[in-house]
């Protein structure tokens, strides 16, 4: 799986403007790869998307740093 790699790499994830809850960063095109942040509990935490991937996480990555 290709998200298995991003989960490992060290990223930092910024929020995209005007689209509550998405975040990109600057390792990877915007329009490849982005993090949505999801109605947590009720939902996993995050759901990360790459190249038509779709991978749901119930936690932030250690090697990651999201900016809120």
């Amino acid at each position: 799986m290709k998200t298995t790699l991003i989960i490992l790499r060290p990223l930092s994830w910024s929020p995209v403007n005007g689209q509550k809850g998405k975040y990109c960063t600057d390792k990877y095109p915007a329009d490849e790869c982005w993090l949505t942040l999801n109605n947590f509990p009720d939902e996993p935490l995050w759901t990360l998307h790459y190249k038509g991937e779709v991978k749901n996480l119930e936690e932030t990555p250690v090697f990651w740093k999201v900016n809120h």
